[in-house]
Protein backbone atom coordinates (compact mmCIF):
# COMPACT_ATOMS: atom_id res chain seq x y z
CA UNK A 1 0.00 0.00 0.00
CA UNK A 2 1.33 3.43 -0.92
CA UNK A 3 0.54 6.37 1.31
CA UNK A 4 0.29 9.89 -0.06
CA UNK A 5 -0.14 12.89 2.23
CA UNK A 6 -1.71 15.99 0.78
CA UNK A 7 -2.43 19.25 2.58
CA UNK A 8 -4.90 21.52 0.88
CA UNK A 9 -7.45 24.22 1.60
CA UNK A 10 -11.16 23.67 1.13
CA UNK A 11 -12.37 26.07 -1.54
CA UNK A 12 -16.11 25.23 -1.40
CA UNK A 13 -18.14 24.21 1.64
CA UNK A 14 -18.20 20.44 2.00
CA UNK A 15 -16.07 19.75 -1.08
CA UNK A 16 -12.56 18.37 -1.35
CA UNK A 17 -10.93 17.94 -4.75
CA UNK A 18 -7.81 15.84 -5.17
CA UNK A 19 -5.90 16.02 -8.44
CA UNK A 20 -2.77 14.52 -9.95
CA UNK A 21 -2.92 11.33 -7.89
CA UNK A 22 -0.92 8.37 -9.19
CA UNK A 23 -4.09 6.34 -9.69
CA UNK A 24 -5.87 4.92 -12.71
CA UNK A 25 -9.51 4.41 -13.39
CA UNK A 26 -10.70 1.31 -11.52
CA UNK A 27 -7.97 1.41 -8.85
CA UNK A 28 -9.25 0.75 -5.35
CA UNK A 29 -8.31 3.53 -2.94
CA UNK A 30 -9.06 4.45 0.64
CA UNK A 31 -9.06 8.02 1.92
CA UNK A 32 -8.91 9.46 5.43
CA UNK A 33 -9.60 13.16 5.83
CA UNK A 34 -8.21 14.84 8.95
CA UNK A 35 -9.50 18.32 9.64
CA UNK A 36 -6.76 20.53 11.04
CA UNK A 37 -7.87 22.20 14.23
CA UNK A 38 -7.33 25.76 15.20
CA UNK A 39 -5.56 24.50 18.31
CA UNK A 40 -2.23 25.96 17.19
CA UNK A 41 -3.67 29.46 17.31
CA UNK A 42 -5.53 28.64 20.53
CA UNK A 43 -2.34 27.32 22.09
CA UNK A 44 -0.44 30.46 21.09
CA UNK A 45 -3.08 32.63 22.76
CA UNK A 46 -3.02 30.53 25.94
CA UNK A 47 0.78 30.80 26.05
CA UNK A 48 0.61 34.55 25.46
CA UNK A 49 -1.92 35.02 28.26
CA UNK A 50 0.20 32.91 30.62
CA UNK A 51 3.27 35.02 29.79
CA UNK A 52 1.39 38.28 30.37
CA UNK A 53 0.05 37.05 33.71
CA UNK A 54 3.53 36.08 34.86
CA UNK A 55 5.06 39.33 33.58
CA UNK A 56 2.45 41.45 35.37
CA UNK A 57 2.95 39.57 38.64
CA UNK A 58 6.74 39.84 38.48
CA UNK A 59 8.41 41.67 41.33
CA UNK A 60 11.42 42.66 39.23
CA UNK A 61 11.90 46.40 39.19
CA UNK A 62 14.91 48.64 38.99
CA UNK A 63 15.66 50.84 41.98
CA UNK A 64 17.33 53.71 40.16
CA UNK A 65 17.18 55.18 36.69
CA UNK A 66 19.05 53.27 34.03
CA UNK A 67 22.49 54.75 33.21
CA UNK A 68 22.83 56.81 30.06
CA UNK A 69 24.70 55.51 27.05
CA UNK A 70 27.61 57.82 27.82
CA UNK A 71 27.75 56.46 31.37
CA UNK A 72 27.85 52.90 30.07
CA UNK A 73 30.53 53.50 27.43
CA UNK A 74 33.63 55.46 28.29
CA UNK A 75 34.24 58.05 25.60
CA UNK A 76 37.80 59.28 25.12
Amino acid sequence: MTEIRIQTIIESDGELHLRALPCRRGDRVSAIVTIASQSDEDQKEVSRQRFLTMARSSLFTSVNLYPTRDDLHARD
